[in-house]
C-alpha cells in the first residue's frame, strides 16, 4: 500500500479498535469523508488485485487478505456500534444523533421508540392487572400519543448525551486495550527470509508489515508467511539451525 492507503488503513484500525475497547459510542468528526476514504481504499486494493492477476500471484493473494481484513473491521465496527445503540435504547438512555451515521440514526429512533413504548406498555399492563382494570388494546400516554404509532415521535424530543459519555476518535487518538480487544493468542508466528522484494502487507493480526527487500528476515503470522512461502517469495527459517 502507498502512504495514503496506509494512513487510511491505520485510521480505520484505530477507529475499529477504539470502538471495540470502549463502552461509549465513538465520535468520528468527519463521518462522510471517513466512509469515502474506506471506499477509496477498497477500490484501490481491488484494482491492485485485478492487475496482479496477470503478473505476480503472490501480490494478488496478499492484497486479497488485506481486503478481507478491511471488510472484517468495517463490519465489526458497525456491529459493535449497533450493540451499543441497542444497549442504550433498552435502558432508555438517549443519544445525540449527531454522533451517529445516517443509517444508525434511523436504527436508533426506531429502537428507542420501540423500547419506550414497551416500557410504558408493561407499566400500564401491570397497573391494570394489579388494580383489576380492563386490559387496554393500545396505550395512550399523557400527551395523547398512541404507542402503536410511536415511531412518529419527533426526533427533536430526544435529549443529548453528556460529552463525558462520548469517545472522540481523532487521527492521533491513543488506543487503550481492555478485555474486549486482546492480542489473539491463537495467531502463531514463524521466521522467514524473503527471496524477492514484496510490498507492505496486512497480517492476520491486522498489523501492517513491510515493505520488504530481498534477504529481509522477519517474524510474520503463519497464515501470511505460508502464502509467501507457497508463492516462492520467502523461505522458512528454523531458529534452531
Amino acid at each position: 500500500m502507498d502512504k495514503t492507503q496506509e494512513e487510511i488503513y491505520m485510521f480505520l484500525f484505530r477507529v475499529w479498535k477504539i470502538e471495540a475497547t470502549s463502552n461509549k459510542i465513538g465520535i468520528i468528526k468527519d463521518k462522510e469523508n471517513f466512509l469515502k476514504e474506506i471506499q477509496f481504499l477498497i477500490s484501490k486494493i481491488k484494482e491492485t488485485i485485478e492487475k496482479s492477476e496477470k503478473k505476480e500471484k503472490v501480490i494478488q493473494r496478499i492484497q486479497e487478505k488485506t481486503l478481507e481484513n478491511i471488510l472484517y473491521m468495517v463490519k465489526d465496527f458497525y456491529d459493535i456500534r449497533s450493540e451499543k445503540i441497542l444497549k442504550l435504547c433498552r435502558s432508555l438512555q438517549k443519544i445525540d444523533e449527531l454522533i451517529l451515521f445516517p443509517v444508525e440514526q434511523d436504527y436508533y429512533k426506531q429502537l428507542f421508540a420501540a423500547f419506550k413504548g414497551d416500557s410504558k406498555t408493561k407499566k400500564f399492563l401491570l397497573a391494570s392487572i394489579e388494580n383489576n382494570h380492563s386490559i387496554p388494546n393500545k396505550i395512550i400516554d399523557e400527551k395523547g400519543i398512541s404507542h402503536n404509532k410511536i415511531d412518529q415521535i419527533n426526533s427533536n424530543s430526544i435529549e443529548i448525551v453528556e460529552s463525558n459519555e462520548l469517545a472522540i476518535i481523532e487521527e492521533n487518538t491513543e488506543i487503550k486495550t481492555n478485555q474486549r480487544v486482546k492480542k489473539n493468542k491463537d495467531i502463531e508466528y514463524i521466521l522467514i527470509r524473503f527471496t524477492k522484494n514484496i510490498p507492505a502487507l496486512v497480517g492476520k493480526d491486522l498489523k501492517i508489515y513491510g515493505p520488504f527487500q530481498k534477504e529481509d528476515i522477519v517474524h510474520l503470522p503463519t497464515q501470511n508467511a505460508s502464502i509467501l512461502i507457497e508463492e516462492e517469495a520467502a523461505i522458512k527459517i528454523n531458529p534452531e539451525s
